[in-house]
């Protein structure tokens, strides 16, 4: 195969996946080669993960998160539903027979049960990972355990809103336009991101769906689809235009957008005392990965720091460094073929003429016609 002085980067690990069919192959096509599923249906799941392993479909490599939700009128219905702490350790008993990574927790758990859970996931060797469960805080939570945060909203959410606001509603998401007002150094502010720090809780933050919250308005093509927006079908590229947040005031306008600020400034506060960011989308990965990646450049990391961080220091963190994460003799045949040098200039990984993961050989320019997306790069020379 001819790389015409392209690059071969190793596979990336999208850590926030909610995996189906379609997202697997298109992760595929965008060099992402391992998704973590931060909850599904669990047996969709299995199904799927089978069919992949199996050769029957395309798709990543699976790491698996057993989700847990509490039961109320606002509970996600994915993974397992509890109504007691006794069902909730039950819950995490059912997901420590070794398929399973960790358990993430949701936003219906009771808040006083998750000690306990923790401490029967550190019996069975799974990590935890989670939402803020309503009517908690993330300093709840970060002594509870928590091995890693999910959303960077669900850390800041307890340094604006009041006593007995309720998350489990839309106020987790229209509660950001309170952002602008905080002060980093603010005491509260500092207590949770040092405690995070104390404790090595990492951070899944999600910059990229939040980007598209704070950012999108009607009309207008927001800065996270602008290069690659022209090669999708014209639905995906009317729904790009269109505010994902009610933006009915000149006052909501200024708010979701400088909330965004905010977030890059706390992210930024978080990477310079050493809390471990975990990159991730909760967007279906691909395209939006990418994305993803570019905004950490915003935090203060250069691309070959993102790239290091996202193929290898996502194995290392999943325990799978040995096999994956990097390009050498030994290891498994997960890595990407792009034209140009990303560590010069990163939206390089945009454009991909050959994927392969486990020996397998994919050509994006294959792929994406399937879905009616026009291809980024043309598959590379086969010399033999």
């Amino acid at each position: 195969i001819d790389g015409d002085g392209g690059t071969l980067v190793a596979g990336l690990y999208e850590m926030h996946g909610h995996l189906g069919q379609n997202s697997a192959l298109l992760n595929i096509a965008a060099g992402v080669t391992s998704v973590r599923d931060m909850g599904n249906n669990n047996d969709v799941l299995s199904e799927l993960n089978e069919n992949i392993q199996s050769g029957r479909l395309a798709g990543p490599r699976i790491i698996r998160s057993g989700f847990i939700e509490g039961k109320s009128p606002f509970s996600s219905n994915n993974g397992t539903l509890v109504s007691s702490e006794e069902e909730a350790l039950e819950a995490v008993r059912k997901y420590g027979g070794g398929e399973f990574h960790q358990i993430k927790i949701y936003n219906s758990m009771k808040g006083e049960w998750v000690p306990a859970m923790v401490a029967e996931a550190r019996r069975l060797g799974l990590k935890v990972a989670g939402h803020v469960p309503a009517f908690s805080n993330a300093d709840q939570m970060i002594a509870a355990g928590y091995d890693e945060m999910t959303h960077i909203n669900q850390v800041m959410l307890g340094w604006v809103l009041d006593e007995g606001e309720d998350t489990r509603t839309l106020l987790r998401l229209t509660a950001l336009k309170r952002l602008p007002s905080l002060e980093i150094s603010d005491p509260k502010v500092q207590a949770t991101i040092n405690a995070m720090a104390e404790h090595e809780t990492a951070i899944d933050p999600t910059l990229a769906i939040h980007e598209a919250l704070l950012r999108s308005r009607n009309g207008q093509l927001r800065a996270g689809v602008v290069d690659y927006i022209d090669h999708m079908p014209v639905g995906v590229q009317r729904s790009a235009k269109t505010a994902w947040a009610d933006i009915s005031s000149p006052e909501d306008d200024a708010a979701y957008w400088q909330a965004f600020d905010k977030i890059i400034e706390t992210v930024t506060a978080m990477h310079e005392v050493g809390i471990l960011l975990v990159p991730g989308t909760d967007m279906g990965g691909s395209f939006v990965y990418h994305r993803e990646l570019e905004l950490y450049q915003q935090v203060g990391m250069t691309a070959p720091e993102i790239l290091a961080w996202a193929s290898h220091g996502m194995a290392e963190y999943v325990g799978q460094s040995d096999e994956l994460g990097s390009i050498a003799p030994g290891k498994l045949a997960d890595f990407f073929l792009v034209p140009g040098d990303p560590t010069a200039d990163l939206k390089a990984i945009k454009t991909i003429s050959m994927v392969v993961k486990d020996g397998t050989v994919y050509f994006p320019s294959e792929i994406y016609p399937s879905f009616g997306i026009e291809p980024f790069a043309a598959a590379p020379t086969l010399t033999e």
